[in-house]
């Protein structure tokens, strides 16, 4: 993925983001370093599954290993949501590499668990809001939004396609 394409993308997480009112608003990728805000997303879609501890702290903390324990406490209810909610396989989803997340920023790790909640959230029972919330982006950035929840569809359809239904996404290696 081009640069360009990234920068694109990620300018349309951060407004779909803004279109929420939470608790530490989302304006760089720092801000997207400890899952906080997407955790925080996902609870809006399904608050019994993505069950907030406790409130996000005002600013993501400045230990990378605090942030890197938070993103794969999410990712781990990420890809269980698809399993036993979704009934989705995960083999074939984009695996991120949450140390880069919370360690460096990476963008395209980040963008990778951004992608994941957005399709969880589209795919969710209460979905007419988040619809709601994308519709009212720019053209070019519900584009760039729609595209990337085809993406994650047809990847988790090749799973189903591939018969590898019982094979955890979890068994991928994290780096930790």
């Amino acid at each position: 993925m081009s640069v360009d394409s990234q920068k694109k993308e990620l300018n349309a997480f951060l407004s779909f983001f803004a279109t929420f009112d939470l608790s530490r608003p989302v304006t760089t990728i720092a801000d997207l370093s400890d899952g906080a805000a997407l955790f925080e997303i996902l609870s809006l879609v399904d608050a019994d599954y993505f069950r907030q501890p406790a409130r996000p702290p005002a600013q993501p903390s400045d230990n990378w290993v605090l942030r890197f324990s938070s993103l794969k406490k999410l990712y781990r209810l990420m890809t269980q949501y698809f399993s036993e909610v979704l009934h989705q396989p995960t083999s074939s989803l984009d695996v991120p590499d949450l140390q880069a997340v919370a360690k460096d920023y990476n963008v395209n790790a980040t963008l990778i668990m951004c992608r994941l909640t957005i399709a969880i959230a589209v795919q969710c029972e209460n979905n007419k809001d988040i619809i709601e919330r994308i519709q009212k982006l720019t053209e070019s950035e519900q584009h760039s939004l729609m595209r990337v929840i085809e993406q994650v569809m047809t990847k988790a359809r090749r799973s189903a396609d591939a018969g590898m239904e019982g094979r955890p996404l979890l068994s991928n290696p994290v780096r930790a």
